[in-house]
Protein backbone atom coordinates (compact mmCIF):
# COMPACT_ATOMS: atom_id res chain seq x y z
CA UNK A 1 0.00 0.00 0.00
CA UNK A 2 2.21 2.78 -1.11
CA UNK A 3 0.87 5.91 -0.72
CA UNK A 4 1.72 9.96 0.69
CA UNK A 5 0.05 12.73 1.83
CA UNK A 6 1.28 15.97 2.47
CA UNK A 7 2.24 18.96 0.67
CA UNK A 8 2.11 19.48 -3.08
CA UNK A 9 3.05 22.03 -5.53
CA UNK A 10 2.55 22.52 -8.81
CA UNK A 11 3.19 25.43 -10.97
CA UNK A 12 4.50 27.13 -8.19
CA UNK A 13 0.76 26.49 -6.04
CA UNK A 14 0.81 24.56 -3.30
CA UNK A 15 -1.96 22.81 -1.79
CA UNK A 16 -2.44 19.69 0.38
CA UNK A 17 -2.49 15.91 -1.58
CA UNK A 18 -2.43 12.85 -1.87
CA UNK A 19 -1.73 9.50 -4.27
CA UNK A 20 -1.69 6.29 -3.35
CA UNK A 21 -2.88 2.54 -4.49
CA UNK A 22 -4.12 -0.16 -2.39
CA UNK A 23 -3.81 -3.63 -4.46
CA UNK A 24 -6.26 -6.12 -2.91
CA UNK A 25 -6.72 -9.40 -4.09
CA UNK A 26 -5.71 -8.84 -7.93
CA UNK A 27 -7.57 -5.40 -7.86
CA UNK A 28 -6.10 -1.76 -7.97
CA UNK A 29 -7.68 1.16 -6.16
CA UNK A 30 -6.26 4.83 -7.12
CA UNK A 31 -6.60 6.72 -4.15
CA UNK A 32 -5.74 10.19 -4.90
CA UNK A 33 -6.58 14.08 -4.46
CA UNK A 34 -7.54 14.55 -8.25
CA UNK A 35 -10.01 11.64 -7.80
CA UNK A 36 -11.59 13.25 -5.20
CA UNK A 37 -9.93 11.78 -1.73
CA UNK A 38 -9.90 14.03 1.23
CA UNK A 39 -8.67 13.24 5.00
CA UNK A 40 -11.27 13.28 6.91
CA UNK A 41 -9.11 12.76 10.42
CA UNK A 42 -5.58 12.91 11.57
CA UNK A 43 -5.05 12.74 15.31
CA UNK A 44 -3.11 10.03 18.05
CA UNK A 45 -0.98 8.58 14.96
CA UNK A 46 -4.08 7.42 12.57
CA UNK A 47 -4.96 8.90 9.41
CA UNK A 48 -8.68 8.11 7.74
CA UNK A 49 -9.20 9.21 3.79
CA UNK A 50 -12.02 8.68 2.16
CA UNK A 51 -13.01 8.75 -1.69
CA UNK A 52 -16.53 8.15 -2.70
CA UNK A 53 -17.71 4.46 -1.29
CA UNK A 54 -13.49 4.14 -0.22
CA UNK A 55 -12.61 4.48 3.29
CA UNK A 56 -9.08 3.84 4.58
CA UNK A 57 -7.51 3.98 7.78
CA UNK A 58 -4.10 3.40 9.06
CA UNK A 59 -2.93 3.76 13.16
CA UNK A 60 1.02 3.72 13.83
CA UNK A 61 0.86 1.57 17.16
CA UNK A 62 4.76 1.84 17.93
CA UNK A 63 6.07 5.36 17.51
CA UNK A 64 9.72 3.85 16.95
CA UNK A 65 9.62 6.63 14.46
CA UNK A 66 13.66 8.52 14.08
CA UNK A 67 14.08 12.29 13.06
CA UNK A 68 14.34 13.14 9.68
CA UNK A 69 15.55 16.48 8.44
CA UNK A 70 12.98 18.12 5.50
CA UNK A 71 13.30 20.87 3.72
CA UNK A 72 11.91 24.46 3.59
CA UNK A 73 12.53 26.92 1.18
CA UNK A 74 15.60 25.19 0.19
CA UNK A 75 16.83 24.68 4.10
CA UNK A 76 16.62 21.80 5.71
CA UNK A 77 15.12 22.93 8.81
CA UNK A 78 12.02 21.47 9.36
CA UNK A 79 11.61 17.99 11.15
CA UNK A 80 9.39 14.70 10.40
CA UNK A 81 9.68 11.44 12.35
CA UNK A 82 10.23 8.12 10.02
CA UNK A 83 9.67 4.61 11.04
CA UNK A 84 11.41 2.43 7.88
CA UNK A 85 10.06 -0.59 9.92
CA UNK A 86 7.07 -0.65 12.83
CA UNK A 87 3.68 -1.83 13.43
CA UNK A 88 0.79 -0.56 11.77
CA UNK A 89 -3.19 -1.41 11.59
CA UNK A 90 -4.44 -1.41 8.16
CA UNK A 91 -8.12 -1.86 7.17
CA UNK A 92 -9.88 -0.74 3.94
CA UNK A 93 -13.73 -0.32 3.03
CA UNK A 94 -15.62 -0.77 0.56
CA UNK A 95 -19.46 0.28 0.10
CA UNK A 96 -19.25 0.26 4.03
CA UNK A 97 -18.30 -3.68 3.76
CA UNK A 98 -14.84 -4.25 5.18
CA UNK A 99 -12.26 -5.59 2.74
CA UNK A 100 -9.34 -5.90 4.74
CA UNK A 101 -8.28 -5.36 8.84
CA UNK A 102 -4.86 -6.26 9.65
CA UNK A 103 -2.08 -5.20 12.05
CA UNK A 104 1.88 -5.70 10.60
CA UNK A 105 5.22 -5.27 11.59
CA UNK A 106 6.32 -4.53 8.25
CA UNK A 107 4.90 -0.99 7.89
CA UNK A 108 6.62 1.83 6.90
CA UNK A 109 5.67 5.16 8.23
CA UNK A 110 6.68 9.10 8.10
CA UNK A 111 4.46 11.83 9.85
CA UNK A 112 4.70 15.34 10.97
CA UNK A 113 2.72 17.17 13.25
CA UNK A 114 2.53 20.90 13.44
CA UNK A 115 1.43 23.12 15.83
Amino acid sequence: MPGDIGKETGAGIYFTGMIGVVLWRGKEYRIATYLGARVVRIENNMVRVIQGNLELDVRLLETSGRPLKAPVKGDMVRTIRESASCLAFYRFRKGGCTLFAFETDRASFEFEYFS
